[in-house]
């Protein structure tokens, strides 16, 4: 999607959650908006929301669940219910032992590293890299960003994963949050506000 059509179709669904009203209906999708260096991004579920930047002027959305970082690195947001994972009392870790799992059923050999130096202090987010090969040697890496929510994990999964990359991904670490607020009409304003202020 090119970002002459992004631009009005996000704003176009912004509008439509104002004018709505409260009783708007919480977006299914992460909603994005405009600012002078990139994207302030917003992703929704239940009574809470992850937010996170994309810095750049060079990123293209795809679609809502797909950004372009730069030329050759993607990234892919998601959500991962709680139910879907095997230990709750430690989601980032399950989180990232099942993604681990659903490489393991289908690449010949994966490796995983946790990368705390992405992190620093905060104990709500977890960066682990992975690296899936095939029978023939060739390899996937990607970097999985876990952020621990009450009912579940939001993730943000880069590729490749190589170290000139390192400081986008703790660009993303550091404004990737939790927000324990519903994503409502009167929320979605504030966030556009924010990001108009940012021009």
């Amino acid at each position: 999607m090119s970002e002459r059509l992004a631009q009005p179709l996000l704003l176009g669904g912004l509008i439509l959650l104002l004018v709505s009203g409260v009783q708007a209906e919480i977006p299914k999708d992460p909603i994005y908006v405009k600012t002078s260096n990139g994207w302030n991004a917003a992703y929704a579920h239940g009574n809470a929301y992850a937010e996170f930047r994309v810095i750049g002027n060079g990123a293209k959305l795809q679609d809502p669940y797909h950004i372009l970082l730069q030329k050759g690195v993607g990234m892919m947001v998601s959500f991962v219910d709680k139910k879907e994972l095997q230990n709750d009392k430690d989601v980032l870790s399950a989180h990232a032992q099942w993604e681990i799992d659903y490489w393991h059923q289908h690449a010949s050999r994966v490796e995983s590293n946790n990368r705390a130096d992405l992190i620093g202090t905060r104990k709500d987010v977890k960066v682990t890299e992975i690296r899936v090969y095939n029978d023939k040697g060739a390899q996937l890496s990607s970097y999985l960003i876990g952020l621990a929510a009450k009912d579940g994990v939001f993730a943000l999964s880069i590729s490749p994963a190589k170290k000139d990359i390192d400081p986008l991904v703790k660009e993303l670490v550091s404004s990737f949050k939790l927000v324990p607020r519903t994503l409502d009409a009167e929320e979605t304003k504030r966030l556009s506000s924010e990001a108009k202020a940012q021009r």
